[in-house]
């Protein structure tokens, strides 16, 4: 759908009605509410929680792409201006915790992932060129255990074994967005709301 990614950024952001940071800043909840207005009866309600699922998926692009993560996608949403230019997570899987953590600004783009033991994963780094993305300051084509696996209509992929790996582009690869940039950090939303909260 066009402009989806645009739509649900503007989303995770909004501090008005009706919005997560309408619940939190006007309200002051610390609970799902069972329906937006601010006459909800209780704040215990999961079926507005997917916003977290999407923000673990999506934003940091941390992906099973197979059973229990064995195989990993790490695929980032990142787009120029749409108000996040900031996004760290980690995810506690079945094999280990998986790290990814993405920078955003006119130099270019940081992506840092953690990958656990025992698992190998498709790193998607923003960008159509490989010589523009380097891995630990070495082009990540000739990285130790990063191998190119060719490249998307947005993106440079990279096969990895567990480990750490620092990615980085040079210059401007984002996708255009537009608005004002913001740190997100998955578990800070976690934390504002709790299932049974007031």
């Amino acid at each position: 759908m066009p402009d989806a990614a645009k739509a649900a950024y503007a989303i995770a952001l909004q501090t008005t009605y009706p919005s997560y940071g309408y619940w939190i800043q006007t309200l002051g909840w610390t609970g799902i509410g069972e329906y937006w207005e601010a006459g909800s009866r209780t704040r215990t309600h999961e079926m507005y929680g997917s916003i977290v699922q999407w923000m673990y998926e999506e934003l940091a692009g941390i992906q099973a792409a197979g059973p229990g993560f064995k195989t990993i996608n790490i695929r980032p949403l990142i787009l120029n201006g749409a108000g996040i230019n900031d996004v760290a997570a980690t995810y506690s899987s079945v094999r280990g915790p998986i790290r990814s953590a993405w920078t955003s600004n006119d130099s270019g783009i940081t992506l840092d992932v953690t990958i656990p033991a025992n698992t190998t994963a498709t790193i998607y780094v923003p960008g159509t060129d490989p010589a523009r993305v380097t891995e630990s300051g070495v082009l990540a084509s000739r990285a130790p255990g990063v191998t190119y696996a060719g490249t998307t209509l947005d993106a440079v992929k990279y096969a990895v074994g567990s480990g750490t790996y620092h990615f980085s582009t040079r210059g401007t690869t984002r996708r255009e967005g537009g608005g004002v940039n913001r740190r997100c950090r998955p578990s800070t939303l976690i934390g504002q709301f709790h299932p049974h909260g007031s």
